[in-house]
């Protein structure tokens, strides 16, 4: 498991990037951009922890995460356009 926790990632440019099972808890995403890269990939976010993490204005639209991945309260996955994906 890598561990961002409490990481500061404000703006960076993170498409793509395979943060499965990733410990994000408290880290500052602020403006990040975690949504599809430049040929179609997405972020992979099944099983990370995002608790309390700061997601304002991030980029989420295309990541992929599960029902293993724990957002920050209030968050909506929906709303960020991000994609169920769960194993087959």
């Amino acid at each position: 498991m890598t561990n961002l926790s409490g990481a500061r990632s404000e703006g960076t440019q993170l498409q793509g990037t395979d943060l499965k099972k990733a410990n994000l808890t408290n880290a500052n995403l602020r403006n990040a951009n975690l949504g599809r890269d430049n040929l179609g990939g997405s972020t992979q976010l099944q099983g990370a922890i995002l608790t309390g993490a700061n997601l304002r204005f991030a980029n989420l639209e295309g990541a992929e995460y599960d029902a293993k991945t724990i957002f920050p309260e209030k968050f909506s996955p929906q709303e960020a356009k991000m994609i169920l994906r769960e194993k087959s």
